[in-house]
């Protein structure tokens, strides 16, 4: 039985979660940045923390520039008050060197927050959690 049978959870929660990858896809750097809480952090692949969503602004905006374009493969969330715990399963395909095209599978782990009856994004580690 998959997890995210199990876990019931607000859409506003699952569509907040969504909707980065759809935007991100769409190019649309703004709405992307805006999923983010003010004070995010931003675990990057090499597990730099980037805080603030002004410094995660310019990683969105490579991740555009890259045209990536994200599949949801399931997501599972558990809410708990004000706040709630994401895993999802992506398959990223982008644009490589010289054209080329490359596909790869990422666990996001992604933590929100409610802010004001909106769902914010806090912490995201959007290539995993490292070990």
């Amino acid at each position: 039985m998959k997890m995210d049978t199990l876990v019931a959870t607000p859409s506003t929660t699952r569509m907040t979660c969504l909707a980065l990858p759809k935007l991100i896809g769409a190019g649309n750097l703004e709405a992307a940045a805006g999923c983010f809480a003010r004070n995010a952090c931003l675990l990057t692949p090499d597990a730099t923390a980037i805080h603030q969503r002004e410094h995660i602004r310019p990683v969105l905006a490579q991740l555009i520039a890259r045209r990536i374009r994200i599949e949801v493969e399931h997501s599972n969330v558990l809410v708990a008050g004000d706040v709630a715990f994401a895993r999802e399963q992506w398959t990223v395909h982008a644009l490589g060197a010289a054209g080329s095209h490359f596909e790869q599978s990422y666990s996001p782990t992604l933590v929100l927050r409610r802010i004001e009856d909106s769902w914010k994004i806090s912490i995201a580690a959007l290539w995993g959690w490292p070990s």
